[in-house]
């Protein structure tokens, strides 16, 4: 069943701003160019920008018009996670600091299984956080490793910070360096765990990356899926974690 019309064009013009098509500051078409591009009302291309007012993704002055907010700073890759924790031994930036809320083994869901090369449902380690810049919260993620990782690197299933990170960490006692990162990246609303979590008064929109490091051989390393708040977002493809 298709999308009512208004919200295809909140859908279009939010996936334009994740893709960085549309950047903070940039004006959006306007009423008029969207009415006559969807062939709706004016009514309905209003409901359509209110839905992005709502999730804090654009803002409108009276004459001027509506363009995307200016926001906080892009989100860190993993793989400039992962190379600053090369560079000076510890994952985090001055003033960041993550709170680990679990760590510990579960069955694999069908996402992780197919991100890892494990069966579903075969035990793997979950870590769950949440990273603050000072005393705000910044994104919440969950990373996740395969049995013989953390067989080599049983500090994962410990509830406690890894100031070199945990790609670092595993490197360092695997042996198997991060060769290649795949990230991928979706907009959606934020679920209420995640509203509370990022101290965030919903409706609000949130950026979904998920990241996987692959060794020289190609195998998978560690799969992670980080939520980010309306703001913090970059698109990355394939890249190399070794530059």
């Amino acid at each position: 069943m298709a999308l009512p019309k208004y919200e295809q064009i909140a859908a279009d013009l939010r996936g334009r701003i994740v893709r960085g098509e549309l950047k903070p500051g940039d004006a959006l078409p306007s009423e008029r160019e969207l009415t006559e591009r969807w062939k709706v009302s004016r009514a309905t291309v209003v409901k359509g920008l209110e839905v992005l007012r709502h999730e804090g993704l654009i803002e409108t002055r009276q004459g001027t018009g509506s363009s995307v907010r200016e926001r906080m700073p892009l989100a860190r890759s993993a793989g400039e996670r992962y190379r600053t924790a090369v560079d000076t031994g510890n994952v985090y930036t001055a003033g960041e600091y993550a709170e680990i809320l679990s760590a510990e083994s579960v069955p694999a869901p069908a996402d992780v299984a197919a991100a890892l090369g494990v069966e579903e449902g075969s035990p793997v380690a979950r870590r769950h956080r949440v990273t603050y810049e000072g005393e705000n919260p910044t994104a919440t993620s969950y990373s996740w490793f395969a049995a013989d990782v953390v067989a080599a690197a049983p500090r994962l299933l410990q509830r406690e910070r890894v100031r070199e990170g945990t790609t670092r960490y595993v490197e360092m006692q695997t042996g198997r360096a991060p060769h290649t990162g795949r990230d991928w990246w979706s907009a959606r609303l934020a679920s209420d765990d995640e509203l509370a979590l990022l101290r965030l008064a919903g409706p609000q929109a949130v950026a979904e990356s998920r990241h996987v490091a692959y060794d020289a051989e190609g195998r998978p390393l560690t799969y992670e899926v980080g939520i980010s708040p309306a703001g913090r977002w970059r698109r990355t493809e394939e890249y190399s974690m070794r530059d």
